[in-house]
């Protein structure tokens, strides 16, 4: 890439007036940078002329420096990945961009690796079924082929007079993907579950969900895909990509739909959603371009913690690496901002959180320690 367009997509960037296109036209070259792209004086001017939001001390930035240097690939430009990383925590608070397959910090004593592909698969008949990402297997039930490879589960159904349920499960610090017998994608968070019948008969498809999952579902107009939540709560669709997120710690039911056109029914009340649109229980209300690449960052692979506060980072850090949060005192005001990757280990992220001063540590047990 042309310094010219480092200076571009990097200014925009700090003023935040990137568009999507030109954000992620950044991450991707930030990802593949290669020694001398750009030079130092690039990287010397850019660090001088832009304004960030927060400014990092002078050992605050060498700190992060010698954090992350072990990690920094050799055949990398090392003082750009600093650069980098630096420019970005400085730039949004939060963003620390490392190679995805991390080993844990050098120096951490108790760490804890992030989620994996994991579920566990439970048949009409009561049986169990461990899932994970190194699986390669078929099941038979009945006239249905239940195929896995890695983190996805497929359906292959044929017409049975009746359905049986199965119930695919993610515990913290898992996920998992499947293809319903209509075709219908799900991809499942930490923490989650959903219910659903080997065949879809009858003129609806209706499945179960607890906590998270993202679902880009085939059309069959004379069909309506129902998605049943806790609360009383069901989601309605023909043919459409939404998510919803209703784990029963958060403080509502959420459904984003991304595209097509959703009905969100709770009790007697009902509202229709148009693409870009929330409901937090029945109430409605659009979602910025930030906010709807952020309701699906999990599903690409990526914490998004603009705009959170301290609580639902926790809750989120807690479902994924399967740790308890624990405060020691009342819950620091925070505000968040930024991207941090899902293959990072616990520690790195503990440390770039400590160094935007929050007091916060891993202890043994799977604990995740917040002090005032």
């Amino acid at each position: 890439m042309q310094n010219e367009r480092w200076d571009y997509l990097l200014g925009r960037f700090y003023d935040k007036t990137c568009t999507p296109q030109e954000r992620e036209e950044l991450m991707e070259a930030l990802r593949n940078a290669i020694p001398g792209e750009p030079n130092d004086m690039l990287l010397d001017d850019l660090m001088a002329k832009h304004t960030v939001d927060v400014t990092l001390e002078p050992a605050d930035a060498e700190e992060i420096y010698q954090r992350i240097k072990p990690t920094i690939p050799v055949k990398r430009n090392m003082r750009w990945w600093a650069a980098a990383a630096i420019l970005l925590i400085a730039g949004s608070a939060v963003y620390f961009l490392l190679p995805e397959k991390q080993q844990p910090a050098q120096t951490a004593k108790i760490d804890v690796a992030p989620g994996t592909n994991k579920a566990i698969l439970t048949l009409a008949d009561g049986s169990q079924v461990a899932l994970d990402s190194t699986g390669s297997q078929v099941l038979l039930q009945g006239k249905t082929a239940i195929s896995q490879q890695g983190g996805e589960l497929v359906y292959n159904a044929k017409e049975e007079l009746e359905p049986v349920y199965n119930t695919l499960s993610t515990p913290k610090g898992g996920q998992f993907k499947i293809t319903l017998p209509d075709n219908s994608v799900v991809w499942l968070n930490a923490a989650s579950s959903i219910r659903f019948p080997t065949v879809f008969i009858g003129n609806e498809r209706s499945v179960e969900v607890r906590g998270e999952a993202y679902f880009e579902v085939s059309h069959d107009a004379a069909k309506p895909f129902k998605v049943r939540l806790y609360d009383n709560t069901e989601v309605k669709v023909l043919g459409t990509h939404f998510n919803v997120n209703a784990y029963q710690d958060e403080e509502s039911i959420q459904t984003s739909l991304l595209e097509g056109k959703v009905e969100v029914t709770q009790g007697m009340e009902k509202v229709t959603l148009r693409p870009g649109q929330q409901a937090r229980g029945i109430i409605v209300r659009d979602l910025s371009t930030m906010e709807k690449t952020q309701v699906i960052a999990w599903k690409n692979g990526v914490f998004h913690f603009e705009q959170k506060d301290l609580a639902e980072v926790m809750r989120q850090l807690s479902r994924w690496y399967n740790v308890d949060v624990i405060y020691k005192g009342a819950i620091p005001r925070r505000t968040f901002g930024g991207e941090l990757s899902r293959s990072l280990y616990l520690s790195d992220i503990v440390e770039v959180m400590q160094v935007m001063k929050v007091n916060v540590r891993i202890e043994e047990g799977n604990k995740l320690v917040v002090m005032p």
